[in-house]
């Protein structure tokens, strides 16, 4: 492995135009690594590659890869790997199309072995220009993910997103999003209704202040029309079970927000996310996030999310396994500070390179004591760009 990103700039020399080569290297320490009341903190050291080979103007195939570390939890250890083509056509005054096929394979410690996946993904999108200040878009995904060793979890999944853009000559931008997603379980059971039909909606508006400063405001809501993503029987299926601690079982996070993910590599750790997913709950998340391009080639950014969530289908504990409620309800805040800083090099094998460094934190209220927490990330990275 550690003579792979040699070899891929080998093959950068020599087709320098067609070839793009970004590797990431993250170093981050959380006091709370599941986001549970159980407390555990861990460091973790993660990696990132992406590999993208230009065939022509329109395609290219790529590669990119993950793999986490983490010093006091050796067995979260995981990576993931990913192949896949992207097809981009502009269809002049039209507008402009977009697809992307995609094979991924997530590989766990023998502990966490039911995580392991193998899944493939197609992605369609079509962007009419209506008009230069009114840009819409129609985005379809259909995606296949087969757990190795939880077969009872493995679905298809269909997602349809409808976007609406417009641009205002007060360097205003507002978005209206809509979104109808279908999570379908490959295996029959005796609960038809287990299969989930989620609908969604956001709104943002981006606003510039300035020649360097920016500020978006952000409101998403999601639902769920008909079925659940879980068993009604908690017991039924779950592989975590056997595992030391009871409540290890229930230590679940999941954030739905590209976009939150876009900004952050630090980030806890979920063991357990094919049984609790977006398909999982109800609720609101409010954000708004703040950045300055400082001298230097300097970024810094703060945001805050406010998020509540309804899981209608999971029962609340105390600490002591006593049900106390018939659902489980959610108050999350997070709050985040990053800095990074570009460095744009000629006489070096990098093209780019970036510095980051972060803190984030968020707080959760919940019915659910074992929930009930909060957590501390500190992160610092390296990007390079060939």
């Amino acid at each position: 492995m550690r003579y792979l990103p040699a070899c891929l700039v080998a093959l950068i020399s020599a087709a320098e135009a067609q070839v793009a080569l970004n590797a990431d290297l993250y170093t981050t320490y959380t006091d709370n690594v599941f986001l549970t009341a159980s407390q555990r903190g861990d460091l973790m050291q993660s990696a990132y590659i992406d590999f993208d080979y230009q065939l022509d103007a329109d395609l290219s195939l790529y590669y990119s890869g993950n793999a986490n570390v983490f010093s006091k939890n050796a067995d979260l250890f995981n990576h993931l790997h990913s192949f896949g083509a992207s097809y981009a056509r502009p269809l002049g005054a039209v507008g402009l199309f977009f697809s992307d096929v995609s094979l991924s394979l997530r590989l766990d410690r023998p502990l966490y072995d039911y995580r392991d996946f193998a899944a493939g993904r197609a992605f369609a999108s079509f962007e009419p220009y209506l008009h230069p200040e009114l840009i819409t878009r129609l985005d379809y995904t259909f995606s296949y993910q087969n757990f190795l060793n939880a077969a009872d979890y493995s679905y298809r999944e269909q997602h349809l997103d409808a976007q609406l853009t417009h641009y205002l000559p007060t360097r205003t931008t507002l978005q209206l999003n809509g979104e109808l997603g279908l999570k379908s379980y490959m295996r029959e059971t005796a609960q038809p209704s287990r299969n989930p039909l989620l609908w969604g909606t956001r709104l943002k508006a981006a606003q510039s202040l300035g020649p360097n400063l920016g500020l978006q405001l952000a409101w998403h809501h999601q639902g769920i029309l008909a079925g659940q993503s879980r068993y009604a029987d908690w017991f039924w299926y779950d592989p975590n079970r056997l595992l030391d601690d009871p409540y290890k079982t229930k230590a679940k996070w999941y954030d739905p927000d590209e976009l939150y993910k876009a900004q952050s590599k630090a980030y806890w750790y979920d063991p357990d996310e094919l049984f609790e997913d977006r398909y999982s709950y109800s609720g609101d998340q409010w954000s708004a996030t703040l950045k300055y391009l400082a001298p230097l080639n300097c970024e810094l950014a703060a945001s805050f999310h406010r998020e509540s969530r309804l899981y209608s289908q999971r029962p609340a504990y105390d600490l002591a396994g006593v049900l106390t409620g018939e659902s489980t309800t959610e108050t999350r805040h997070t709050a985040r500070l990053g800095l990074a800083r570009a460095f744009y090099l000629d006489s070096t094998p990098f093209r780019e390179m970036a510095l980051e460094l972060e803190w984030l934190y968020r707080s959760v209220a919940s019915n659910d004591a074992f929930y009930d927490t909060d957590a501390h990330a500190y992160s610092v990275g390296i990007q390079f760009g060939f």
